[in-house]
């Protein structure tokens, strides 16, 4: 069968983190490679990009269903989406099934697992990337948030519906299990003909949970053109990218920055701002900002720090810092253990220690930053995670699920 027609789907439709980011990158660039790309989003206004691109596009322009108004619209929207489902099966209609994929970057926040279903009924090939945890474990992350450690417990059991471990209480907690139950009564993970996992690390964690379909990895795209060099001892500021809340670890990074008398820049948003105003009411937060200036804080600090309590799956700013010449200073059980070498690009701190992060954060010296720095660089660019890379990679995979 030849593939003519790949449909992105996504609850996010505009770039605020990085399961969007790779999703609306992947659209545009199958886009440019010559096939119809098409781009359906539940949240938010449509990236720019994607009409540039070529991309058709369309979004349900909706908020997420924690920050709906409408309680019993929250619980549509967070169990079973049907309004999203009829207009995915008008969008999708369209398309012979023979020659297109679809490919699922994010569903459970806004979309729900109905326009997996419709998919499904209209005979069409389904992709999932597993950008979290979500297929699996009900809060998505495999983390206690009230205990602030990596939960153990089997996702979905007896043990997991006693076990109150989400941001906000037992009335989350219901909602999500009873999202997991409808996932579940759906057999929306035996829908997807294929699943694909950004690390070696991740995947190994999905295998203990999801034995539906074999898992590939594709570790997602990073930089496309070899910058020079960077001087990462030139600077004395080291940055975080991502998401400010309480997994990501970002109130440690704050804690242990101050501790050593290093600044420290938060490149994003989140619930965590204000926490991280109380440890330091000048610390620099710039909001969400597109990739140029995104790349333009990475290039300019002494290095990038990860410092994520839970796993993580890949750790994209991790990526990019690396490719540029920027060492990383990450958490020894997250997964961009796979991407930083203890000593080499970088340095390992025990998950939620401040005081080993603090002390990793004082070695990073201006002559430790330019060596590591510089390992890193020419490592990477030995085997760059370059998008003609992940796009060969891709396809090749479309076109074997599309022959199955």
């Amino acid at each position: 069968m030849n593939l003519k027609n790949i449909v992105t789907v996504c609850d996010g439709s505009s770039i605020t983190g990085g399961t969007e980011k790779v999703a609306i990158v992947s659209a545009i660039g199958l886009s440019s490679r010559g096939f119809h790309s098409a781009f359906f989003g539940g949240e938010g206004n449509l990236e720019p990009a994607l009409e540039q691109a070529g991309v058709r596009a369309e979004t349900l322009g909706l908020k997420d269903a924690y920050h709906t108004e409408s309680k019993s619209e929250l619980l549509r929207r967070f169990f079973w989406n049907k309004s999203a489902a009829q207009k995915f099966r008008d969008f999708i209609s369209t398309y012979n099934p023979n020659e297109t994929i679809v490919h699922v970057h994010g569903f459970r926040r806004v979309l729900s697992g109905s326009v997996i279903k419709v998919a499904k009924e209209l005979g069409f090939k389904v992709i999932f990337t597993l950008h979290d945890f979500g297929l699996s474990c009900p809060n998505t992350s495999l983390y206690q948030f009230p205990e602030e450690k990596i939960c153990q417990i089997k996702p979905m059991s007896l043990k997991c519906f006693c076990t109150q471990c989400t941001h906000s209480g037992w009335p989350m907690k219901a909602m999500q299990m009873g999202r997991g139950m409808a996932l579940q009564l759906h057999s929306i993970a035996k829908d997807f003909d294929g699943m694909i996992a950004v690390s070696t690390f991740s995947k190994n964690i999905f295998e203990q949970f999801l034995t539906e379909k074999p898992i590939v990895v594709i570790q997602n795209p990073a930089s496309q053109v070899k910058e020079p060099k960077s001087m990462p001892g030139d600077s004395d500021v080291v940055t975080y990218v991502g998401r400010l809340s309480p997994e990501k670890g970002v109130t440690l990074l704050a804690r242990a920055a101050r501790r050593v008398g290093i600044k420290c820049r938060f490149v994003g948003s989140g619930p965590e701002e204000s926490a991280l105003r109380e440890i330091d009411n000048d610390i620099e937060i710039t909001g969400w900002v597109d990739s140029s200036e995104v790349n333009k804080h990475i290039r300019g600090s002494r290095c990038v720090v990860l410092p994520s309590k839970w796993y993580e799956t890949a750790g994209l700013a991790v990526i990019e810092a690396v490719s540029r010449g920027i060492p990383a200073i990450v958490s020894d059980t997250c997964a961009a253990t796979e991407y930083v070498l203890d000593g080499f690009n970088g340095m390992y701190f025990r998950n939620q220690d401040v005081e080993d992060l603090a002390w990793k954060l004082k070695q990073m010296t201006p002559e430790c930053a330019n060596q590591l720095g510089a390992n890193g660089y020419h490592s990477y660019w030995a085997s760059p995670l370059t998008e003609d890379k992940y796009f060969d990679s891709l396809l090749e995979y479309y076109q074997s699920i599309l022959a199955q």
